[in-house]
């Protein structure tokens, strides 16, 4: 229920109604009082008869005072409306549609509250009469597609047929700017109607200023898709590598978060992993009512690559987004070759023991990512180095010109070399063989007792290859570390990864061509430091030697969420070059590659649906850019939850917009719509009549 005006601006016209007010306060004359006691008698006569008099007067001036006013709201045309139908009377009428498309809508309405919506804006549309226009605007829109105002009603419903449900949360903002600005063109009547479930993602982050263009005097009514009943609200939260990496024919864990938004315990969910479109294991859980459960699942992928996988709910009358798509990116074992320079007739006290252990822990070919091949110096020169991706040397005493040469040939062609230093370590020979690639000036030795050692003063955890340190245990178990022995090195305008606490450098980086260089200054055994025996080594080497070997690879990918753009780092050799996008319905896009200082980037923006993007890369991108052929997109995690936005938090997000919320059978039952004009004339014509009876009576 409730009253517009189809002329709102002649409203102004009420201030005339104190009008009548100034002219008898102007009339009004001050008069001299004098007292004569001989006329008392008739004063008090008069004084009698005049109030009389001045309640008449009163009268009269609230008679031609309620005149003005209701010649005012009579100019304005007031209609008084009683249910969701569209006005009836004087001028065309400019309607636009907000529909609803977010992916909350497929729960609504007891499962079939997008199909109430188009119901209610198909009547809407039906009950436009000649001269009248509409526009038909879903929520789910990036505000660049082309809308207009229309007339004719079969383009109309063409329209709605061709709206489907999205996998994204309404731009609500975006929809309603456009509204706008459809309607700053004139009309006799203005309306905007959305049709939603009032769900609360989408409405908890809304604000009037994001709007681009507002119009408070356009009636906004929001017709409420309902339900009966409240069904079992869940979804899956996250997905996370539950294992160190993901490699060929090894043990992957991965673990879902199922989340429960619901008030009532979800029993006997079926929660199923499939990877390549396979089913690889399925599990029952239970999820507690407003919490959550963690489901463990275990795969093996058989050959190295990109793979597509997906975690899947099933549950009867579950409501929320029932599939969480994510890739794997499978890597071959790094062959690492590890070049023990202090070996030991005890493997234990061996120079190369605990960094060989932290690479394979359970030192079994099938059991780890990375598989070291451990030789002593001797064996350099005749090692070679084309089928490693990694090189370390610990506590290697020299380098002969030979391998020095093949070693930076290794480093141009993109591999990895981690340089440890310790008590055979010589300075000299590394910084003479190697000058150009060293990361700093090698300088003198320093060793102390293992009782006053050096902390671990700063670590960059932003660096690609310490990120994986990210987790506070880690981060406290570096912290705690020292180091009593190491080769002091200057790197004036560099700065080191990892730092200790009198600022001398411990890890220090020099990209060389196509690979990179790491130089650690202490030793890889307990000989100069704790490192080996703490929490965070195991971490750190395995980190360290991914990085060497080419990035991040052999990892779970959990994807982006739909509507957000995904970034893509190239080499600089395909600036001005495109990548071709195909989406998970089929249909392709092409994305320009653009520079960006040293490399080349493409940002893809065409994410509006579910599932898994397949990319199309020029000619020899794929190998040199180490970027995934595949990624996955999501719904957002709380577009499942069914929580509304009441009626009153609705209409104070909406201030000043005036916004009446009705349900969807208001609108099938119709309603009335009474114009005010003809009632208002009638009283302003009675309201004159008794004026003038009364002005000619005094």
């Amino acid at each position: 229920m409730s009253v517009f005006f189809l002329y709102p601006a002649l409203l102004f016209g009420l201030l005339a109604a104190s009008l009548p007010i100034l002219i008898h306060l102007l009339n009004r004359r001050k008069l001299k009082r004098i007292q004569f006691p001989a006329v008392r008698f008739i004063l008090l006569s008069q004084k009698r008869i005049s109030r009389s008099y001045r309640l008449r007067h009163w009268i009269l001036l609230a008679l031609r005072t309620l005149a003005v006013v209701f010649l005012a709201l009579l100019l304005a045309n007031p209609i008084f409306q009683i249910g969701a139908g569209l006005f009836a009377g004087s001028g065309p009428v400019s309607l636009v549609v907000l529909l609803d498309n977010s992916l909350s809508m497929t729960w609504s309405g007891d499962g079939n509250g997008f199909k109430q919506a188009k119901d209610a804006a198909r009547l809407l549309i039906s009950a436009l009469n000649d001269g009248d226009r509409a526009a038909l605007i879903p929520t789910n829109i990036d505000g660049k597609e082309p809308f207009r105002l229309k007339g004719q009603k079969d383009v109309l419903l063409k329209e709605l047929e061709g709206i489907e449900i999205a996998d994204g949360t309404a731009d609500l903002p975006v929809a309603l700017s456009k509204a706008y600005e459809l309607l700053v063109e004139p009309a006799g009547q203005k309306e905007i109607r959305l049709i939603t479930d009032m769900g609360l993602t989408g409405w908890d982050q809304f604000s009037v200023a994001a709007l681009k263009q507002v119009d408070p005097s356009i009636a906004l009514k929001v017709i409420r898709i309902g339900r009966k009943q409240q069904p079992l609200n869940g979804t899956i939260k996250t997905i996370r590598l539950a294992s160190q990496g993901v490699g060929v024919n090894l043990p992957t864990q991965i673990e879902a978060t199922v989340a429960n938004f619901g008030d009532n315990e979800i029993k006997d969910l079926l929660v199923q992993l499939s990877i390549d479109g396979q089913n690889r294991e399925q599990k029952l859980a239970t999820v507690p009512a407003k919490g959550e459960t963690s489901v463990k699942f275990q795969a093996r992928v058989s050959q190295a690559g990109a793979h597509a996988g997906q975690v899947t709910l099933k549950k009867e009358g579950l409501a929320g987004n029932a599939a969480l798509h994510f890739t794997l990116d499978a890597q071959d074992k790094l062959k690492i070759l590890v070049v023990d320079g202090d070996p030991q007739t005890s493997l234990v006290q061996s120079e190369t023991f605990f960094l060989s252990r932290a690479l394979n822990p359970a030192g079994e070919r099938d059991s780890s990512l990375f598989l070291p091949t451990v030789i002593v110096p001797d064996g350099l020169n005749s090692a070679t180095l084309e089928g490693y991706q990694v090189v370390m040397l610990c506590n290697v005493a020299v380098l002969s010109d030979g391998f020095a040469t093949k070693l930076q040939n290794f480093l141009r062609q993109g591999g990895g070399v981690l340089i440890f230093g310790g008590d055979k370590f010589q300075p000299e020979s590394y910084s003479q063989r190697l000058p150009q690639i060293l990361p700093a000036e090698l300088r003198e030795k320093k060793l102390g007792p293992e009782a006053s050692g050096e902390k671990i003063g700063k670590f960059d955890i932003d660096h690609p290859a310490l990120q994986n340190l990210s987790e506070d245990t880690l981060q406290e178990s570096i912290k705690s570390a020292r180091v009593w022995g190491y080769t002091r090195a200057a790197a004036p305008g560099k700065a080191a990864l990892i730092s200790l606490a009198n600022g001398d450098p411990l890890l220090i980086e020099q990209k060389v061509g196509a690979g990179k260089l790491m130089l650690f200054t202490t030793s890889a055994d307990r000989d100069w430091n704790d490192l080996p025996v703490k929490t965070v080594y195991l971490p750190l080497v395995q980190s360290l030697a991914q990085y060497l070997a080419g990035g991040k690879r052999g990892v779970l990918d959990a994807g982006i969420p739909v509507g957000t753009a995904k970034e893509l780092s190239l080499p600089p050799a395909y600036v001005g070059k495109s990548l071709r996008v195909t989406k998970p319905d089929k249909q392709s896009a092409e994305v320009a590659i653009s520079g960006e200082k040293d490399h080349a980037q493409a940002t893809i923006e065409v994410n509006d649906r579910a599932g898994i993007y397949r990319l199309g890369f020029p000619a020899g991108a794929e190998k040199d850019s180490g970027t995934p052929q595949i990624y996955a997109a999501n719904p957002p995690f709380l577009e499942s939850r069914l929580d509304e936005i009441s009626t009153r938090e609705l209409q104070a997000k909406l201030s000043p917009i005036r916004a009446e919320v009705i349900s969807v059978d208001a609108l099938k039952d119709g309603g009335s719509r009474t114009d005010l004009a003809l009632p208002l004339l009638a009283l302003l014509i009675v309201t004159l009549l008794i004026e003038g009876w009364l002005a000619q009576r005094f």
